[in-house]
C-alpha cells in the first residue's frame, strides 16, 4: 500500500487490449490525456471499493483531459463481461494479458494504478486502493 514516485519519468509501455464488446484500445490512442491505468482482478474487494470513486473522476474530469482505463488480470471473458455489466462504469475495462502484466513490472498486488502524464510517461505507481481525493492530488497538477 505504497505510493511510489518513479525515480525518473518512464515511458508507459503501449498495449493493445480488448474490452468485453471486442473493441480494441491502445495506450497511444490516449496521448495528450492524463491516463489513470488501474490494474484489477474481479475477485479483489479493494478494487471494487475504489471503482465508484474512479468512475466519478472519469465523469468529472474526462472532459478536462483525464482518461480512466481498467485492466483486469486473470479473468475469464464471461466473468469479466458480467463484472463490467454489474458495475456499469463510464470507462473501459480491458482484458489483461501476461505481456501487459510483465510490461508493467509483474503486478503482484491489486489494485495497482499507474498515473501517466499527457506525454505518455508514468509519473506515479500506486499500490492499494485510494480515495477520490487521494487520486486527484496526483491527477490535478498534471492537467
Amino acid at each position: 500500500m505504497t505510493a511510489n514516485a518513479w525515480a525518473a519519468e518512464k515511458a508507459a509501455p503501449d498495449f493493445s487490449l480488448t474490452d468485453t464488446e471486442g473493441r480494441t484500445y491502445t495506450l497511444n490512442q490516449f496521448k495528450g490525456k492524463v491516463v489513470v491505468l488501474n490494474f484489477i482482478t474481479i475477485w479483489c474487494q479493494p478494487c471494487r471499493a475504489e471503482m465508484p470513486d474512479l468512475n466519478e473522476i472519469q465523469k468529472e474530469y474526462g472532459s478536462k483531459g483525464v482518461q480512466l482505463v481498467g485492466i483486469c488480470l486473470n479473468a475469464d471473458p464471461n466473468q469479466l463481461r458480467f463484472f463490467v455489466k454489474q458495475l456499469n462504469l463510464g470507462y473501459p475495462i480491458l482484458g489483461g494479458t501476461d505481456k501487459v502484466n510483465k510490461d508493467y513490472g509483474d503486478i503482484m498486488a491489486v489494485p495497482t494504478t499507474f498515473i501517466i502524464n499527457k506525454q505518455g510517461d508514468i509519473v506515479q505507481k500506486i499500490e492499494g486502493a485510494r480515495s477520490k481525493a487521494e487520486f486527484l492530488k496526483v491527477i490535478k497538477p498534471l492537467l
